[in-house]
């Protein structure tokens, strides 16, 4: 009877230990999540503003905008943290491309607002920005890129969200510039200013987990 008695009190134990030991798991998976992004972007328009010496000495100044469209498109990963009913934060990263043969891999930060529960069908908005590194280039300085947008989240089973989104980006870029003397391009002591700016639609199909 006491060999009984002993059996059961260690199984609830073990119940009670396991029952505990699920809490975390549970918490992180409801917190928790990661994803695959897949996106087309429509570079729309670009600025310029550029300010070098050339090796002859004389300044050289180069300002201004103008119509830019140009297709590219972008393959993101992320993993998401949720802050509370409303908010999502996610740290994105992958490649991207925007404007002409410039390849970049970002490394972002998006904060989404879902107005309704973000496990269930509804819209949102989203504000995302961070660092981008170029991929082919040479330059070492890293651009900056921005996007702000809305989307349509739908949920597919129990683990999986599909997510649809259009959004505006921006990226500030210190591209290389042609050395107007030659051949190869403009040394880095030469150059006082090198900035673009690129604007680009965004048009994006995700699935979070």
């Amino acid at each position: 009877m006491k060999n009984k008695s002993l059996l059961v009190n260690i199984l609830i134990f073990i119940a009670c230990i396991s029952s505990e030991a699920r809490l975390p798991e549970s918490w992180f998976f409801n917190h928790f999540n990661v994803g695959l992004e897949w996106g087309y972007t429509q570079c729309i328009a670009r600025t310029w503003d550029y300010n070098i010496i050339s090796e002859e000495g004389y300044r050289i100044y180069d300002e201004g905008r103008e119509w830019m469209f140009r297709p590219n498109g972008s393959v993101l990963g992320q993993i998401g943290f949720l802050l509370n009913d409303d908010f999502v934060i996610a740290l994105y990263s992958g490649f991207v491309g925007v404007g002409e043969d410039n390849r970049l891999m970002p490394v972002q930060l998006r904060l989404s607002w879902f107005p309704g529960p973000p496990d269930e069908d509804g819209g949102f908005f989203f504000f995302q920005g961070g660092p981008a590194f170029h991929l082919r280039q040479q330059e070492t300085r890293p651009a900056w890129m921005f996007a702000s947008g809305i989307g349509f989240r739908h949920r597919l089973n129990y683990d999986c969200n599909l997510d649809i989104s259009l959004g505006l980006k921006y990226l500030n870029d210190h591209p290389l510039l042609p050395s107007p003397d030659g051949a190869g391009n403009v040394p880095a002591h030469n150059i006082r200013k090198n900035d673009a700016g690129y604007c680009a639609l965004d048009l994006t199909l995700g699935f979070n987990f």
